[in-house]
């Protein structure tokens, strides 16, 4: 399956913005995303953390527009390698 491509500010802009139509989402204004390794047909990013929190219940509500992120978008390769441990934060 082929992905589009982003940096990871591309990539947290879009989740951010997919994930504000979601309920209990409506106040959120940061999306941490953190690049994980590649497992063959997986996604090389994972959202790591929403600023303001919300509650487990709407994260579990949310899956199927996380789910459907991670399988349209991946985080560039060299985001990866350049950063293995580190974090960003759409604003």
């Amino acid at each position: 399956m082929n992905r589009a491509v982003c940096s990871s500010t591309e990539l947290q802009g879009i989740c951010l913005k997919s994930l504000k139509a979601c309920p209990g989402f409506e106040h959120v204004s940061e999306i941490l995303i953190q690049p994980r390794e590649t497992l063959e047909g997986g996604t090389n990013w994972t959202l790591a953390a929403v600023r303001p929190r919300v509650s487990n219940n709407v994260l579990r509500a949310a899956r199927g527009t996380i789910e459907m992120l991670q399988t349209t978008y991946e985080l560039m390769a060299s985001e990866i390698a350049a950063r293995p441990a580190r974090r960003a934060i759409a604003r």
